[in-house]
């Protein structure tokens, strides 16, 4: 699946919309995003789109997106 799929170009401006949201946020209220965002593509996994293969893979990949910000996130602030 590609990166502009999982992150789209209109969402990376002068800064990515996803870092001007945690940077609003506390620690604890970032992760809770973050782990609220992955759960939601992992709850709606294939229901989405008439559930077509397609639409399942993108719901895992947005899920691991989020998963991976969470790790990085989560690494960075506790350095």
């Amino acid at each position: 699946m590609s990166e502009e799929k999982i992150n789209p170009p209109y969402y990376k401006k002068d800064i990515e919309t996803i870092d001007a949201i945690l940077s609003q946020l506390s620690y604890k209220e970032a992760v809770g995003y973050l782990r609220g965002s992955s759960l939601k593509y992992q709850m709606r996994f294939g229901e989405k789109h008439g559930g077509t293969t397609d639409a399942s893979l993108t719901d895992t990949c947005k899920s691991n997106w989020y998963q991976e910000k969470l790790t990085k996130y989560m690494k960075e602030k506790n350095k």
